[in-house]
């Protein structure tokens, strides 16, 4: 009857590693990812429609031979492209005109068709890291897509590279894109063992999810992430996940949470972050939010000449008016005002972008009874509007709409 007990207890442990070994397998497992918005039928048809140019052209037809070439199995690549394929692509290229850092670019991608065989995944995938870069940085947001995509399928092993991805569409407002990519990068950099990569992208999850107004769960992505930049000493991950969980204490509220992490974020940035300046401003955002408006004003003050980006740099106008109208300075509020809606006027396409800046506007005219103010900003935040609002905003701009028409009514 023992032996027949200790059998028993072997089985069963012996199952319970079985499904131990299951379900970690389950848990690190590296999904696919989203490569194409439901409406686009042509891959990378972006590109065209952002750069409808020769450079544009050749763009397109790089990036697909990268996507190509990833798809090939490494022994079927040697014959992927004809003979004169490369020798053709730099005569259009030099025939293009693309600028010097960008023509340096192509130009190694040009070599991939010319040696398909041979072409190393690696240098590949930085190159088409730096052509996204390079897009993103003029507004071409379906070519920088597609090119950090091309990246991430070149290494497809590599986490960095899905990273880079899901951090892109992120920016790019595209929610669903964006979590494919961050969760096969924590796949990714889970079963490699990639503890920055792992923990950066938990944190993006984090930023994710707050843009969906969903706080809970974004919450849990930045513990997530705070814990594994703790445990594997990463600093300026976890100052970025405090930052992270300011940002949502103060969207519900919770004030004196939101200080601690304030200060938490603060000492793991240190001097000379690149986002110092965005984690002051927040803090200035939290003082306006405490009513501190004597001690907000000079912050946001002092940060406005470095807020050059349109959209930023309405937010702090906007956010100063709010401040100044707390602390009854008439003439700050209406320069500020006035200052922040010509930005925002400036290029009505992208009014869509101004929501947070709108919101402000408003809140900051409903302190000095202006009325006929905030019905101008909320009107337009709510004609500009679009799925990719955040959810979060597009209710506050709702109850602000709902709150002036029962006052008229």
């Amino acid at each position: 009857m023992e032996k027949d007990m200790e059998t028993v207890t072997e089985k069963k442990a012996v199952h319970r590693a079985r499904v131990s070994r299951r379900s970690a397998s389950r848990r690190w497992c590296v999904p696919p990812a989203l490569q194409h918005e439901p409406d686009e039928l042509l891959e990378a048809v972006q590109v065209l429609q952002e750069m409808p140019t020769p450079v544009g052209a050749i763009l397109w037809q790089s990036v697909r031979d990268v996507t190509l070439w990833a798809e090939i199995a490494e022994d079927e690549r040697d014959e992927l492209f004809g003979i004169n394929a490369a020798h053709r692509r730099l005569n259009e290229l030099l025939a293009a005109g693309a600028e010097p850092s960008l023509e340096v670019s192509l130009t190694t991608l040009a070599a991939l068709v010319g040696s398909p065989a041979t072409a190393n995944p690696e240098i590949v995938s930085l190159v088409c890291q730096q052509i996204a870069r390079w897009a993103e940085g003029r507004g071409a947001w379906g070519t920088a897509m597609a090119y950090a995509q091309a990246a991430a399928l070149a290494t497809p092993l590599e986490a960095g590279p899905a990273l880079f991805a899901g951090s892109l569409a992120l920016r790019w407002r595209r929610s669903a894109r964006a979590e494919t990519w961050l969760r096969r990068a924590i796949g990714l950099a889970r079963r490699g063992r990639v503890w920055e990569a792992y923990a950066q992208a938990y944190v993006e999850m984090g930023a994710l999810y707050t843009r969906r107004g969903q706080p809970g769960t974004a919450h849990r992505f930045y513990v997530q992430g705070l814990r594994a930049a703790r445990r594997h000493g990463l600093i300026l991950i976890r100052g970025t996940a405090l930052h992270g969980m300011l940002l949502l204490a103060l969207e519900a509220g919770h004030l004196d949470d939101a200080e601690r992490y304030a200060r938490g974020a603060m000492r793991a940035y240190g001097r000379g972050h690149p986002r110092l300046s965005e984690l002051l401003h927040d803090v200035a955002f939290l003082f306006v939010r405490k009513e501190s408006y004597s001690r907000a004003i000079p912050m946001l003050q002092k940060l406005l000449p470095s807020r050059v980006e349109p959209v930023e740099r309405a937010l702090t106008l906007s956010i100063l008016a709010h401040a100044a109208a707390g602390d009854e300075n008439q003439r700050l509020y209406q320069e500020a005002w006035m200052d922040a809606w010509s930005l925002i006027n400036r290029n009505p396409a992208e009014a869509d972008r101004h929501a947070r800046a709108l919101l402000e506007l408003a809140r900051a005219s409903t302190l000095f009874r202006d009325w006929a103010h905030v019905e101008q900003a909320v009107r337009l935040a709510t004609s500009a509007a679009t799925p990719h609002t955040e959810p979060v905003l597009t209710a506050q701009v709702d109850e602000l709409a709902a709150a002036l028409r029962s006052r008229r009514g």
